[in-house]
């Protein structure tokens, strides 16, 4: 995993590239394509009845902390929301550039109310872009934060189905270019980013849908809106 942690990505790597840690700089040479030796893999949740397909090169995991902090990347989460399943890419095809990470997430609420499983992806009250997903509807949105640049953006999904909220995250994280002589990841780059996110979601089933998988195209800068914070309560 070429990210070092969520909370942090524009301190991330140099573009050796470096993992930062907690108190010192580890580099590692991180490869720019996927070894020939990986092998896809295939992720089944037996109990929601989800299952996609995980590319190449990218690193499958159910626990957090591993290769990532789900709940700063997925800032519209509630507190509910359990992640079951985090796919990362474990190389880098644009080592030059400031791309710091890119993962899938897959979570579940049980429990849940469906028109709060609509505002995690929007806050709108008419969702403005749907996207059929393994043969169900989920509401599209789009989130994005960051200090002096964005260092984060994130592709949120979500469906409702008997009580529970289904979510997709699609993070992709970079750096400030500022002082570190990385270039900024270009539109081109990213889309091709983004692309390989898409292309995960385009192979997800579920065991109670009869469509199979369907294409799942990467989002268009149109559809892209700021949600606001998330509010916080409890806090002074």
């Amino acid at each position: 995993m070429f990210r070092s942690n969520a909370c942090c990505a524009g301190a991330v790597l140099g573009l050796g590239l470096a993992l930062a840690g907690s108190a010192q700089q580890q580099h590692v040479q991180v490869p720019t394509s996927a070894p020939t030796e990986t092998k896809a893999q295939d992720f089944r949740d037996v109990q929601f009845g989800v299952r996609f397909k995980v590319p190449p090169g990218w690193e499958l995991t159910r626990r957090d902390h591993e290769v990532s902090t789900f709940r700063m990347d997925a800032r519209t989460a509630p507190a509910k929301l359990q992640m079951r399943s985090v796919v990362s890419m474990d190389f880098n095809p644009f080592p030059q550039s400031t791309l710091a990470g890119a993962m899938v997430y897959y979570s579940v609420e049980k429990h849940a109310k469906a028109v709060e499983c609509v505002h995690q992806a929007t806050s709108s009250a008419e969702p403005e872009d749907t996207q059929d997903i393994g043969g169900m509807n989920f509401v599209h949105g789009h989130d994005e934060h960051g200090g002096v640049c964005v260092e984060a953006r994130d592709e949120v999904y979500t469906a409702y189905r008997k009580g529970a909220c289904y979510r997709f995250d699609l993070e992709l994280n970079t750096f400030c270019a500022v002082s570190s002589g990385a270039a900024e990841l270009s539109d081109t780059q990213m889309a091709d980013i983004e692309g390989r996110m898409a292309g995960i979601l385009s192979t997800v089933t579920l065991d109670w849908s009869k469509t199979g998988a369907r294409p799942v195209p990467p989002a268009t800068e149109s559809q892209r809106k700021k949600l606001p914070l998330p509010a916080v309560s409890g806090g002074k």
